[in-house]
């Protein structure tokens, strides 16, 4: 009779959080940033739509959501209102997709998207599925106005950089591709750093 096969148990660095702990201390965060909007962690935005058809559900979202109304105008002004903390996002992707000579912008992400469901789009990964992460990478983007891809592993933030070049490419040999130009890709260390430096910055009436 063969030998069962040895369960393998990956080690998980001090001070890890499992996934949804990990969305709540975001979501804790997120919610000083944007204290006037509602900040959802498993978030449906087809719920009550009584669509036959794909329903995602998003690791974190950040309001309002559009869901009977547009809300253009204000995920811009909104933007503006943080732009510190977006311009931080962006810095951060910039350096993360170097290698695609594919820099984003503060005044193109305003632009872009402007019939979003949410302000930000925030997936989180970790499994490295390369399906799972495109699926991602598509959700973020069509769903916010900004689309941040959130990389708990190093395996996985190369996954979501080599999909963009993908995509990418594929739209410069003029195939049927997705534009993701709103999707900003980083680790999970860059963005919690991002988050806690900008909330520090916040004035105590606020925290």
């Amino acid at each position: 009779m063969p030998r069962a096969a040895k369960r393998v148990t990956r080690l998980q660095p001090e001070g890890y959080l499992r996934e949804r702990e990990y969305q709540d201390r975001a979501r804790g965060a997120l919610a000083h940033l944007y204290p006037e909007v509602e900040v959802k962690t498993q978030w449906y935005p087809f719920a009550g739509e009584g669509l036959d058809i794909y329903a995602p559900v998003v690791d974190i979202a950040v309001g309002p959501f559009a869901i009977r109304e547009k809300y253009g105008h204000r995920y811009t002004q909104q933007m503006v209102e943080t732009r510190p903390f977006v311009q931080g996002l962006i810095d951060l992707h910039n350096e993360n997709v170097a290698a695609l000579d594919e820099k984003t912008d503060f005044d193109s992400l305003v632009e872009f998207n402007e019939n979003a469901r949410c302000l930000l789009c925030i997936e989180i990964e970790e499994s490295g599925s390369r399906k799972h992460c495109l699926g991602n990478l598509v959700n973020a983007s069509a769903l916010g106005r900004i689309g941040v891809l959130v990389a708990r592993t190093d395996k996985v933030l190369r996954i979501f950089v080599r999909q963009r070049a993908y995509l990418q490419f594929l739209a410069g040999v003029q195939k049927n591709t997705f534009k993701t130009a709103n999707a900003l890709i980083l680790s999970a260390a860059q963005f919690d750093d991002c988050l806690r430096d900008h909330v520090a910055r916040l004035p105590a009436n606020e925290l």
